[in-house]
């Protein structure tokens, strides 16, 4: 048996008609990354951006200077605070050690005469 042979594809519009264009590709409904998370070199650091702010030391600094001890329950309270909005603790103890240290160091220098 015989192969059939395959007709010739001719044009079904005639010569003084332009033939239709393919309609142009559309672009996909959504975002580009099928994750649906943002393409960014360091992404950890997009991942704080909706943290809330730190407290402040300064008042660590004034108990500090002012009393001593309600210093240090400013410093572990602030420190603690920051640690749950996911900061650092450590600018609270940095900013209690200094201040009494330097307090320390005035009084003795003071009283040294």
């Amino acid at each position: 048996m015989t192969a059939p042979i395959p007709y010739a594809q001719y044009p079904t519009t005639p010569p003084w008609v332009t033939p239709a264009t393919p309609p142009a590709p559309t672009a996909a409904p959504g975002p580009h990354t099928p994750h649906g998370r943002l393409l960014v070199r360091f992404p950890e650091e997009m991942a704080r951006a909706a943290r809330p702010q730190a407290p402040s030391w300064a008042p660590v600094v004034f108990w500090t200077l002012l009393f001593g001890v309600p210093g240090l329950v400013s410093a572990v309270r602030r420190g603690g605070e920051a640690h749950r909005g996911g900061h650092e603790s450590y600018p609270y103890w940095i900013a209690f050690g200094t201040v009494l240290t330097a307090a320390v160091v005035v009084f003795l220098t003071l009283m040294t005469g």
